[in-house]
């Protein structure tokens, strides 16, 4: 397929070229990521800021350490445009932190803060640790996955809630009350932590 036409890509695509994918071809893949690459690496740079794992990592060095994971699979996990960039964006995080707990010793990188949280929960005195966010994420998606799927639009992608509600299908409102919602859950789990931690 033509790169320039690759870029021009509808949802309904990419989700068969995903679902296509043979194992060992990369094709598909590098169709997937050239279509996408732009909203990729606007993944990468909001992690990056959001995380701050120092100035050795670029988006583009993020972006690009994600293709080669996902390459390096037997197959791809997910199934759809929505789940391949909340697969993404997992994988950045857990990169990153990685690279953090390489970095520094695991006790400095335990205590290192996680500055998304604050800014959409809107409490300056919530102090969240990058580990936790991670835990917390993962649990979220057992009790809830909608929940989860919300907090990660909002927490690691930036996205608005016109654009959540595009991507999910939902009406605008209904992505604020879902919001609120998970919102409230993280709420109580951080509250939950903090208990336990005393």
């Amino acid at each position: 397929m033509c790169i320039s036409l690759v870029k021009y890509m509808t949802s309904g695509e990419i989700t068969t070229l995903l679902k296509n994918h043979i194992p060992g071809d990369n094709d598909s893949l590098n169709a997937v990521y050239t279509a996408l690459y732009s909203e990729i690496k606007a993944i990468a740079g909001h992690q990056l800021k959001s995380l701050n794992p120092g100035q050795t990592i670029t988006p583009t060095v993020l972006a690009n350490e994600c293709y080669l994971k996902l390459a390096g699979l037997s197959e791809l996990p997910p199934t759809d445009k929505r789940h391949f960039m909340r697969y993404l964006a997992k994988s950045m995080r857990r990169y990153l932190i990685d690279c953090l707990r390489q970095k520094h010793s695991a006790k400095r990188n335990v205590n290192r803060s996680y500055t998304g949280l604050s800014q959409f929960i809107g409490d300056d005195n919530i102090e969240f640790r990058l580990l936790d966010i991670d835990r917390l994420l993962d649990l979220i998606e057992e009790i809830d996955s909608q929940s989860a799927e919300i907090l990660h639009y909002k927490l690691i992608f930036n996205f608005t809630y016109p654009e959540i509600a595009e991507l999910m299908n939902l009406s605008e409102r209904h992505v604020i009350r879902l919001w609120q919602q998970a919102r409230a859950l993280l709420l109580t789990l951080v509250n939950e932590q903090a208990r336990d931690e005393h």
